[in-house]
């Protein structure tokens, strides 16, 4: 019998999977005060103007990358979740659909809901700006914590770093350098909200990396926007060093749970072709957990252990 008083609810930032989305999504982010942190009329304004910059190139992602996987794998999870959990589960977006106010909305006769997000470190722009949001249309909301240093978050990780170290010629394994690599965060922001964000990625690192001992490690930071100083270094500034010297290299998408534009695009097109542009002897990137069936387990016993202690 399901437990009827509490839903979760799965919630993360959201995919463009067609062309209609780009402007749905770029507004959504560009409005967001945890991203821009200015009065609503100015985000506005300079939304609008991010929004006429980044949709040529958005589009051109959107083209060459295909629809973003986002959607489809949280889906996945939600499905895999309600094998396992006899709480009502849903799924929600922040920046396009189905949205977190859309969801939220239908779910008003429950006594609480639960949020857990995909990411697995914390950051007041993505997380905190899932929370805002749920706030802001229902008081029930209750945030189950992240994951980033659970074990069993961890030994995920360092199965899909074996996995890739395997595709590796046996020849070149053990000088491979595994380079994990983080969504960047603006410096002068993280200093003024105290942003766990950044420590909590180095948490997760220094966690991976004890199944590894004889391999070098590295953690650098992507998909920096805009003019402002950005947390260094950049993941194509230290492929190219690594590069340089004739290193095979192991990305880790530390930051990202499911697929996205940062992996398929980012990773997977432009920085395997800079790679081998600067002569790296092999570049590989560990998959991302997406629905892996003991990652959905992790999330399940978080939720029951949340429910339990109510």
């Amino acid at each position: 019998m399901k437990n009827s008083r509490y839903a979760v609810v799965i919630v993360s930032t959201g995919g463009i999977a067609k062309i209609t989305d780009i402007p749905q999504f770029l507004l959504g982010m560009f409005t967001d005060k945890r991203i821009l942190p200015y009065s609503r009329p100015v985000r506005f304004l300079l939304a609008i103007a991010i929004i006429a910059l980044r949709w040529p190139k958005t589009y051109s992602i959107l083209k060459q990358s295909g629809p973003s996987p986002v959607i489809f794998y949280t889906h996945s999870i939600v499905k895999k979740l309600k094998i396992l959990l006899k709480t009502d589960l849903f799924f929600a977006m922040r920046y396009t659909k189905p949205k977190i106010a859309e969801i939220v909305n239908k779910l008003t006769h429950y006594e609480k809901i639960f949020i857990v997000s995909l990411l697995p470190q914390f950051s007041y722009t993505t997380v905190g700006s899932f929370m805002d949001k749920f706030e802001r249309v229902s008081k029930k909301s209750e945030r189950i914590d992240t994951f980033y240093k659970d074990k069993e978050y961890i030994d995920i990780v360092e199965q899909k770093i074996e996995d890739a170290i395997e595709k590796i010629p046996e020849h070149l394994r053990e000088e491979a350098v595994l380079l994990f690599s983080a969504h960047s965060l603006p410096i002068a922001l993280a200093e003024t909200t105290k942003d766990p964000y950044i420590k909590q990625v180095e948490e997760s690192v220094e966690l991976a990396v004890k199944r590894f001992p004889k391999h070098r490690y590295e953690l650098a930071f992507q998909s920096k926007l805009g003019p402002v100083k950005w947390f260094n270094p950049t993941t194509a500034d230290k492929i190219m060093e690594l590069a340089k010297k004739r290193l095979p290299i192991v990305m880790i998408p530390i930051s990202f749970i499911v697929d996205n534009s940062e992996t398929i695009y980012e990773i997977d097109l432009l920085y395997k072709a800079l790679a081998k542009k600067w002569g790296a002897s092999f570049f590989v990137r560990a998959d991302c957990i997406n629905d892996d069936d003991r990652f959905v387990k992790l999330i399940a016993e978080k939720i029951k252990e949340k429910i339990n202690d109510l």
